[in-house]
Order: structure tokens, then sequence, then C-alpha cells
């Protein structure tokens, strides 16, 4: 995904003197800084800074694009991008890249699973949680078109498209259905949204009738979808690489509560306000609080016996 978010990023640049990129010290991009020096700035390890020089372009009238890893672009400059950013609705786009255990070997500090209930919870956000390339590129195409401060959480390489073909059309607000299926509805943000095919495609062998949304904003969130199968589906899951507070299972959770005639039950998959404890690889990571495929199965398996 970070690898398309470039590529894309480049092509966007390009054709708008308006876009600025600003990275604190986190990637490497040549043919960025190559192609346009005057829109590419690096401030070095300094996001609160980065935030302030861009909530200053914003106000010029330019579109910034800031970029670090996921849990310093999101918690590092929190006030600067709260006081700075969302209370005075500026045009900054912030790009947060390892979405919860990419950066599974560095441990809790590069962990990411708070960031997007806070910014949920901020006023005037746009949340958006692609889960492939496809989706990612059709999510930064239509951020740097809106007018106000979007938090964008993509993740750090190697995700494989779940989408069939690229996306024509993206609305902000919608989920897309990856996989039909009625009984049983889960919703999943980001790419862990792979593990949530995984366990539908595999409780498909067993006869069951799973279907899979992506839920690419978070905020606004499709909240007509998700009232549909609360009334329709006799289980809700909610997927997430993240806190079951907060986020997509929250947020999930709203809704159903505030949707009469809900016939589903929820279960959220998700951490379970904890951190983890543990280092490794993401998939080992995954595995190890239940949150992969296996982990959505059980927790499938668990949640019928309540149905």
């Amino acid at each position: 995904m970070k690898k398309t978010f470039f590529d894309t990023l480049l092509e966007l640049v390009k054709g708008d003197p308006n876009l600025v990129f600003i990275k604190g010290d986190t990637a490497y991009v040549p043919q960025l800084q190559a192609a346009c020096p005057d829109q590419y700035l690096d401030v070095g390890i300094a996001e609160q800074d980065m935030i302030g020089v861009a909530a200053g372009m914003a106000l010029e009238g330019k579109t910034p694009i800031t970029y670090s890893i996921v849990n310093f672009s999101s918690m590092r400059c929190l006030e600067q991008i709260r006081n700075t950013v969302a209370y005075h609705n500026l045009n900054v786009k912030v790009i947060s890249c390892g979405a919860g255990f990419d950066y599974g070997f560095l441990g809790a500090t590069h962990h990411a699973t708070e960031d997007l209930g806070i910014m949920r919870g901020m006023p005037n956000m746009t949340v958006f949680s692609p889960c492939d390339p496809y989706e990612m590129v059709a999510v930064l195409k239509t951020a740097v078109k809106l007018n106000g401060p979007c938090f964008i959480r993509i993740g750090h390489g190697g995700e494989k498209n779940l989408h069939s073909a690229p996306l024509e059309t993206f609305e902000v607000g919608q989920a897309y259905e990856l996989v039909p299926g009625q009984a049983i509805s889960i919703f999943a943000t980001g790419a862990i949204a792979a593990d949530a095919v995984e366990a539908a495609q595999c409780l498909h062998k067993s006869g069951y009738d799973v279907g899979v949304y992506s839920v690419p904003t978070l905020k606004p969130i499709d909240r007509e979808t998700i009232a549909h199968c609360a009334r329709q589906s006799k289980l809700i899951v909610a997927v997430e690489e993240h806190n079951i507070f907060g986020g997509l299972g929250s947020a999930v959770a709203e809704i159903m509560a505030e949707t009469p005639g809900t016939r589903a039950i929820l279960r959220r998959v998700g951490m379970r306000d904890a951190f983890a404890k543990v280092v490794g690889t993401q998939e080992f990571l995954k595995k190890t609080y239940c949150i992969d495929a296996d982990g959505i199965i059980e927790d499938i398996q668990e949640g019928l016996k309540e149905v």
C-alpha cells in the first residue's frame, strides 16, 4: 500500500501545484523530490512542527499532505492537530503509515491501536482506513479534493488487493461489499479486511452464509448499510487492527444501538483494551491476540452460540 501511495502522490502533486508534501524523516522519495522540489519538504523528526508548518501553508491556500508513522502522526502531534488544524477546520491531509502491528518488531511505541478512536473523536476530521491499494488510491484522490482535515491510515506494505479492480467511483462514508452474504455480516476496516475475507471463505466451506464489507471511511461511516445488516443478519462482526474501544467496533455498536428493530447481536474483534506485551511480525501479533482469520472464525462461532 505504501508504494502505491507514493506512486499516486507523485501523480497528484505533478498535476496540482497547490499540493505540498511534508514528511517527518520517515520515507525516502527521491522521485517526488526531483520532480517537484518546491512541493516537497522534510522537517526531520519533528512531527509537531510538521503539523504547524502544514497549518500555515493551509492558511495560505495550499493543500498540505503530511506523512509519518501512524503513532507519531496521530499522538505525538495530537495537540497541534486538535488546536491548529481541526479547530480551525484547515485543509490538511494527515497520512499515517504503519497501521496496527505493521511495525510489530519495534514494540508498543510503534504499534498503532488507538489512533482511529482518537481521530474519530476529533471534530471536523474525516477519517479513512483503506483495506487495500485500490481503496487507498481512491481515498487519496478523494481526500485531496475535500475541503477540510483528513486522517488517512495506510498499511506499510505487502497488502494484497481485495477488490477485483480499481474503484471507478468512491463515495465518502460508503462501505463496500467484498464477499456477498447475509446471515452473518462482517465489517472490517484497513488491511485486516484480508483476514476477514479469509475467515468468510473458510466458513463458506462449512455452509455458513457470511458477507464481508470493507469500511474505508470511519467518519462519516455508512450508517445505512450497517443498520440494514443489523436488521437482516443474525450476527454482526466488527474487525479492526485496533482497540475495540473507540474505533470501528464502537462505531458499529453506536449505530446498532440507535437502529429500531435491530435483530443481530454484535461481536467485536480487535485488541481488548490492552497493549501488545510481546514483539514480532504483524502476522505473529495478530495470531497472538486472536485477530487473524482463525481468531475471527473462533469469535463468530462463539457469537453464534448466543443467537
